[in-house]
């Protein structure tokens, strides 16, 4: 007996809920005739055929509701016919996709295998990377937040194409299933030989005597160093441990890691450096190989520092991945032979665990630079640069309100850049190379602040919407155009 069927008129879904996940929206009583219970898989027949979800919707019997991306994938366009019919969808054996030069290099197999869980695939599908919401919240969270931080917010926009499945036709990816990218790792690939970490800079680090506006916070450092480093036996006879863990936190780009490799160097200790991001962006297995070769080469190194920047990618602290009880050990025992340094932008945002007595339970805070201080940073960055008489440093850090050091970096190259232009553009007398006032003023319209863009600094007064008496259909509008995107982005 052949298998039923039904021929709908498809139509481009509105949900923001089934958006790029692979959805047709049936009728109940459309359900019922064809045997089906919420959410099995069918076969959809239009240009091409391709496989979704059935869920229940309350449109017109003769209506399917189609997501964007299955639309796309049967080849029909709003309004078209479709044939609808139940499929059985047997377990993967193994899917191959292809996508973007980002994705492909950036997400590893895995993560890209959990983020197809839930969903039924055809070969020449395009599939989104957003978990089907049906996942359990912890499983759909932790693919969430390892995608946001291999790729950034664009990942929810990513489509990726199967290119191959076994058996061939409609599947379904199981724990078992072999994902993996085309020509690229699969999962269950041996993990790329990581680089063992090493204590050279490229950069070297400034002096601390030109740490301008962080001299307590130095000053504080080279202190807890020097007697780890060179008198523990005072610490041990009075009873304290010679463990060194801090974290240091403040805006981006304020310089906490640049302060950390002043200091070191200052009381000559050695840096081992580790960039959380890239290490939570690769397999779990490569990234605890990484954080172990980085405490392994601080080790052996005396005295040597293991530094950890943006520590919050590696151990966020909400839904911290297994990974993050394997990074806490290593940092565990990594104390009882180096220091270990940590940085955040977002303190908040940091596992509590790391917290925990004998572990980084020192703190170093460092904050935005007054008016003075970007003065006096501005001397300091610009103290080789040729400048012209009519410079006014005080009423250029006037101009500046919310720029760190690297904002300064960077307003002292665009600077830079307009003076070679205007010598290089100059007709007659050669003028003299040199940056002029109008060249600092100028390039403040180019440069922005980091910390105004990234930082959790700006005040809202303690105002909600709830404050502001009636324009009751103009708060609801602004509630939907501008703060569900932001609660909910998988939607949007």
């Amino acid at each position: 007996m052949s298998a039923p069927q039904i021929t709908l008129i498809a139509r481009l879904t509105t949900s923001a809920l089934d958006a790029r996940r692979g959805v047709v929206r049936l009728h109940p009583e459309v359900l019922d005739a064809l045997g089906l219970r919420q959410w099995d898989a069918v076969r959809l027949i239009g240009a091409r055929t391709t496989v979704a979800l059935a869920g229940a919707g309350q449109d017109a019997p003769g209506i399917a509701l189609l997501d964007d991306v299955t639309l796309s994938n049967v080849g029909l366009t709003d309004g078209a016919e479709v044939v609808i019919a139940p499929v059985q969808v047997p377990a993967a054996r193994s899917i191959t996709v292809t996508g973007s030069a980002l994705v492909s290099s950036s997400v590893s197999p895995e993560t890209l295998r959990l983020a197809l869980a839930g969903k039924v695939l055809t070969a020449g599908d395009a599939v989104s990377l957003l978990p089907h919401y049906l996942t359990p919240g912890s499983a759909a969270t932790a693919v969430r937040s390892r995608l946001a931080v291999a790729i950034g917010a664009s990942w929810t926009t990513e489509l990726l194409t199967v290119t191959a499945t076994d058996p061939p036709g409609p599947v379904a990816p199981h724990p078992s299933t072999v994902v993996g990218w085309r020509d690229g790792p699969r999962t269950g690939d041996a993990p790329m030989q990581p680089q063992t970490p090493t204590p050279a800079q490229v950069v070297p680090a400034p002096a601390v005597a030109d740490l301008v506006g962080a001299q307590d916070a130095a000053r504080r450092l080279a202190e807890w160093f020097e007697l780890t480093f060179h008198r523990p036996d005072l610490l041990r006879s009075l009873g304290a441990s010679t463990r060194l863990g801090v974290a240091v936190h403040g805006p981006e780009g304020v310089g906490k890691a640049t302060i950390v490799h002043a200091v070191a160097r200052d009381v000559g200790a050695q840096v081992v450096e580790l960039a959380a991001p890239s290490v939570a962006a690769v397999q779990p297995e490569v990234a605890s190989q990484q954080v172990h070769d980085a405490v392994a080469a601080a080790s052996k190194w005396q005295p040597s520092v293991l530094l950890i920047t943006d520590i919050e990618a590696l151990l966020p602290a909400t839904a911290p991945p297994p990974l993050a009880t394997v990074v806490l050990d290593a940092l565990a025992g990594a104390l009882d032979r180096t220091a270990v340094v940590v940085t955040t932008a977002h303190p908040e945002s940091v596992d509590p665990r790391l917290r925990a007595p004998e572990l980084i339970d020192r703190e170093l805070s460092l904050g935005l630079p007054d008016a003075r201080t970007r003065t006096e940073l501005l001397r300091v960055l610009l103290a080789a640069v040729p400048l012209a008489t009519d410079v006014d440093l005080a009423a250029v850090s006037e101009r500046t309100p919310g720029f760190v050091a690297a904002d300064l970096v960077a307003l002292r190259r665009e600077a830079a850049v307009r003076a070679a232009l205007r010598h290089s553009c100059a007709t007659g007398t050669t003028p003299e190379l040199v940056v002029m006032h109008q060249d600092l003023i100028g390039a403040l319209d180019t440069v922005r602040p980091i910390s105004m863009s990234t930082s959790n600094t700006v005040s809202t007064g303690g105002l909600t919407l709830d404050d502001v008496g009636d324009m009751t259909q103009t708060k609801q509008a602004l509630t939907e155009a501008v703060l569900w995107p932001l609660r909910y982005p998988d939607s949007f």
